[in-house]
């Protein structure tokens, strides 16, 4: 993608939904905050800005160089962007984090263990009453994706592995190239609080969402009980 000319994949704005949250829970946002799967950084520079103290963690080492790039152009801390797996989460002790967040990440991972590994790592480095905070796409995933400008033209395309036209920005403005459908999983709101509550945690809120990072998505809120011990 960066070969092609992308500056960003992502908007450099923050992630609607997590405005959202921070507007409707200002109180979970405190402490020391992990961003898994964090891309480019939009959710993590908008926190730093903001005075946060924040890990942000991917896979992909070109996506954290650019991370890195936009953090020292901000004249913010870039050091707390590390390569890290978040089905994992290899070198994080227990109870080092205040709030997870998980913003469109989740969904990539299709496989039932690793999901499984992810949310009980995501469980073991919160601290007890720690919050994780996740957006999932629940349907139609890939409507309302800046990249996929119009869902109705691509929707039976959407089948991993296959090549699509996928709208990037560049310098001078737009651009499509073909990209390749990764795997991905859609879960209604009701499947995905059962499966995280599975490994502990207590759901306290869940709302439907649609923004343009992850179209139709739930942006679910957790809490690991105050004793640290897994309810389930």
């Amino acid at each position: 993608m960066y070969e092609n000319g992308a500056e960003l994949w992502e908007s450099a704005e923050p992630n609607a939904s997590l405005l959202q949250m921070i507007r409707e829970r200002p109180d979970v946002f405190s402490g020391q905050i992990i961003d898994l799967g964090c891309g480019e950084g939009r959710d993590s520079l908008y926190l730093l800005s903001q005075g946060h103290d924040v890990v942000s963690v991917d896979v992909s080492h070109s996506a954290l160089a650019r991370a890195r790039e936009l953090a020292t152009a901000a004249n913010l801390d870039a050091s707390g962007f590390v390569e890290r797996d978040i089905i994992y989460l290899r070198g994080f002790g227990e109870s080092s984090f205040d709030l997870a967040m998980n913003m469109g990440c989740l969904h990539m991972l299709v496989d039932e263990e690793q999901r499984g590994s992810h949310i009980s790592r995501v469980f073991d480095i919160l601290r007890p009453g720690g919050h994780f905070i996740v957006d999932h796409c629940a349907s139609e995933w890939g409507k309302g994706f800046f990249s996929i400008p119009d869902y109705t033209e691509v929707a039976d395309e959407l089948v991993p592995g296959r090549v699509i036209s996928r709208r990037i920005r560049v310098a001078d403005g737009e651009k499509n190239i073909g990209l390749e459908v990764l795997p991905y999983s859609e879960r209604s709101g009701d499947a995905l609080a059962e499966e995280i509550s599975r490994y502990g945690f207590s759901l306290v809120s869940s709302t439907h969402t649609d923004t343009e990072a992850f179209g139709s998505s739930t942006m679910l809120l957790f809490q690991k009980p105050e004793g640290g011990e897994r309810t389930s």
